[in-house]
Formats: structure tokens, sequence, C-alpha cells
């Protein structure tokens, strides 16, 4: 066998992944009309707001140190548990909007992730 023709570790590994059960079935599950359709704004709102929980977390938690560093106000590090618990809120709320529909749709969101994943990269 030449060099030319054996296969490289890269197509091997394509090979591989596109014998995986979980890629057979990616590409043989059809897309899910719920994805085809723009989501509501509902769901729009949660997601918002779950990015929003994020970044009143720990990001905001680390400004507000940096900032009572700054001005040297240690009494506004108290605010850290305050933010933090309102990040928790927040993301609860996101989550209540987005609501047991979102299972689905996460685990639509999924199935066409690896399925465009497996077209474009793992192709024969």
């Amino acid at each position: 066998m030449t060099e030319l023709s054996r296969p490289g570790k890269g197509e091997r590994l394509r090979a591989w992944l596109r014998a995986t059960r979980l890629v057979r079935k990616a590409l043989a599950t059809p897309i899910d009309p719920l994805l085809q359709q723009p989501p509501s704004a509902r769901i729009v709102l949660g997601l918002g707001l779950l990015v929003a929980s994020y970044l009143l977390g720990w990001p905001a938690i680390a400004l507000l140190g940096v900032i009572a560093a700054w001005l040297r106000r240690p009494a506004w590090l108290l605010g850290g548990p305050v933010l933090y618990g309102i990040s928790w809120v927040v993301f609860g709320v996101g989550l209540v909007l987005i609501g047991s529909k979102s299972l689905r749709t996460g685990r639509a969101f999924g199935w066409l992730l690896l399925r465009r994943f497996a077209e474009r990269f793992l192709r024969p």
C-alpha cells in the first residue's frame, strides 16, 4: 500500500464517527418543525433572563469587589450575596418563562447541531 492510498488519521476518525449510533441517528432524524419557525417572544425573554442571570452572578460580584476596593468602601462587599441571590431569582423567572417546552426544543436543537456537524465535517 502506498503512502497516498492509506487513509490518514483524520479520515479514520471521521469514518469512526460516521459509524457511531449517535451520528447515524442524528442523520436519520428529521428536523423538528418547531425549529423551522421563529421563537415566541416569551422564549426570547426567558433566554434573555437566563443570560442576564449569568451576568448578575459572578461577573457582577467581581466588579462590585473591584469597585469596593477602588473606592475603599468594604461595606459594599455586602452587596455580593444580594446580587448572587437576585441572579438566582432572575434565573428562575427565565426558566418559568421558557417552560417545559424548552426540553423538547433543546433536544431537537441538539439533534440539529449534531446533524449539521456530521453533514459538514464527516462527509465521506
